[in-house]
């Protein structure tokens, strides 16, 4: 064999040995262990308070509030429609006598800025005169900068009778008191608010 051989065997030994030597020492060096992706946010993965925001509020029947003044003028239906579909929740304010002293009747709540609006559907009823007009108005007590509440009318309804029911609707955002004002032509009745509600405040 001659010398370049040789020389050429032992380079090749050498090169062998280097690479084992590099590769051993690279299986045994720690390898990082890659990071998991987080997961993508989904709309399940919301907190529940933050679901609940996004949800309407239920409307308050007002027959579940207890007025602040006026509760006296305030009843019960009438027989002929107590049982019926759509009074379940309705307030009855009896009708002024019509003297010079008693014109209007009214029943006030205390709401403290808490809803934003007034809503009801007026249904007159006479036992005698069973084509009386009917008149109500929803006012708002706003509370000024002296502390004092100005009343201010938000809703109106002219001339419902018990043929011809009508709807009331009022603005009541930011009113300290809400107060329902009836007036009638004839004193032997009651004005039913079927259905009588405010939508609270978000």
């Amino acid at each position: 064999m001659s010398r370049i051989e040789r020389i050429g065997i032992a380079l090749g030994a050498v090169t062998l040995v280097t690479s084992s030597a590099i590769a051993l020492a690279a299986w045994q060096w720690p390898q990082p262990v890659p990071e998991k992706p987080s997961p993508t946010p989904t709309t399940a993965a919301r907190p529940a308070t933050m679901q609940a925001t996004t949800e309407p509020g239920r409307a308050t029947y007002v027959d579940t509030l207890s007025p602040q003044a006026g509760a006296a003028n305030l009843t019960k239906l009438p027989r002929e429609l107590a049982g019926k579909s759509g009074y379940e929740h309705a307030i009855v304010v009896r009708c002024p006598t019509n003297q010079a002293n008693d014109k209007v009747r009214s029943v006030n709540y205390l709401v403290r800025g808490r809803y934003l609006d007034f809503s009801a559907t007026v249904h007159p009823y006479y036992e005698v005169e069973k084509d009386a007009r009917t008149y109500v108005y929803a006012l708002a007590g706003v509370k000024e900068r002296d502390g004092t509440l100005t009343q201010r009318t938000r809703g109106t309804q002219f001339e419902a009778t018990m043929t011809r029911a009508a709807s009331l609707a009022a603005e009541v955002e930011g009113a300290e008191e809400l107060t329902i004002q009836v007036r009638c032509e004839a004193p032997e009745g009651v004005v039913v608010l079927a259905a009588a509600q405010v939508t609270p405040a978000a």
